[in-house]
């Protein structure tokens, strides 16, 4: 029986199972992703986002430091997501992806809420230089509404272009779940699916970022829907669900292993420990405005920053993302420990883009 081909686990990193014994033998290497915020700005002002907070002083990545930035990237690390705020809303995002693409880049993916994804100028850019865009829907939980419309019109019309041009590009829809939003998430995936995407992504929402410990929101029933769900779409990969991050099982890890294979930048230039952390004080590992030198990965501050971050103090554990979840593994994976997991699957989609 063909395998099916899976978007995350946790055991995504040990595709990379060189950099993995090399990591555990001391020797410096490079991420195999690096996930930066194009922008802080944002076409939209979503309820409850982790980041609205941290947009209010508008910051835009540069061309020259992304330039620098590529340059030392491109030839040794294969994959690079953008992200936001809204990538495709920067004036310079299509050049963006041309350099990335021009630097080395291997696989290049764009987060998008698609408010943009009609604009020639960021079809175009996807359609020449893009691995996979990742359109997330939103204002879908309670009824169709006009913004969710036309976003499944522009996946739509990249959709038209793709098979008329030829084009590589996939497309992907994301959603967010909770248990409330269950009796909507099959009809909305469908409907993503008909207008064009490649594959439906389902993940966590997460709650109570203000306070100490947020964590994921209550997600009864969203497996089973999800089960419910891939019965009734063709392909085997066209609905993806990250298993592990609904599961409860500990993560363990006595450093943040993850962020020397994960690399997360702000749209401010500072290296964060994740994704789920980034505009957090704390949690700024080093900044690449004054430290961008072509060994700024191997920077005695930002190895100690990393080292002191583990799963009894990181605060972000609760929400299940990729940093500790790649932690946990990695751990697993130590010399002398046994292989990483029972979760391992031989076939990924888009390896490079952990």
């Amino acid at each position: 029986m063909k395998s099916t081909a899976v978007m995350f686990s946790p055991s995504k990193v040990g595709h990379h199972e060189s950099r993995i014994q090399a990591y555990w033998r001391g020797e410096r290497i490079f991420p195999v992703t690096v996930e930066l915020d194009l922008t802080q700005l944002c076409t939209r002002a979503c309820p409850q986002c982790p980041y609205s907070a941290s947009r209010s002083p508008g910051l835009t990545l540069a061309l020259p430091f992304l330039e620098r930035l590529f340059s030392i990237l491109g030839p040794h690390t294969p994959g690079l997501i953008l992200t936001g705020g809204e990538a495709t809303f920067v004036p310079h995002y299509p050049e963006t992806l041309a350099l990335a693409r021009t630097k080395g880049f291997k696989e290049i993916s764009t987060i998008t809420n698609g408010t943009c994804l009609h604009r020639p100028a960021v079809q175009n850019a996807l359609l020449e230089h893009g691995t996979a865009v990742r359109v997330s829907l939103y204002d879908w939980q309670e009824e169709d509404s006009p913004a969710f419309l036309e976003t499944l019109r522009a996946i739509e019309a990249v959709r038209r272009r793709i098979e008329t041009e030829s084009s590589p590009l996939q497309i992907g829809a994301t959603l967010l779940t909770r248990s409330e939003w269950v009796p909507r998430m099959e009809s909305t995936a469908l409907a993503a699916l008909r207008a064009g995407a490649h594959w439906v992504y389902f993940h966590p929402f997460c709650v109570d970022w203000e306070s100490e410990r947020p964590r994921m929101a209550d997600q009864t029933g969203v497996t089973e829907s999800v089960e419910q769900l891939r019965r009734k779409a063709t392909g085997s990969s066209t609905i993806q669900l990250p298993v592990a991050r609904y599961k409860d099982y500990p993560l363990r890890f006595p450093q943040l292993h993850a962020g020397h294979f994960l690399l997360q930048v702000g749209a401010d230039g500072i290296n964060y420990a994740g994704p789920e952390c980034k505009y957090e004080p704390e949690y700024a590992l080093l900044d690449l405005n004054e430290n961008l030198t072509d060994d700024f990965l191997w920077h005695p501050r930002r190895h100690a920053r990393l080292e002191a971050i583990n799963s009894e103090n990181y605060r972000c554990m609760g929400t299940r993302h990729r940093p500790p979840m790649f932690s946990d593994y990695l751990e697993r994976t130590r010399p002398g420990k046994p292989p990483g997991g029972s979760d391992h699957h031989a076939l990924f989609m888009h390896p490079a883009l952990i």
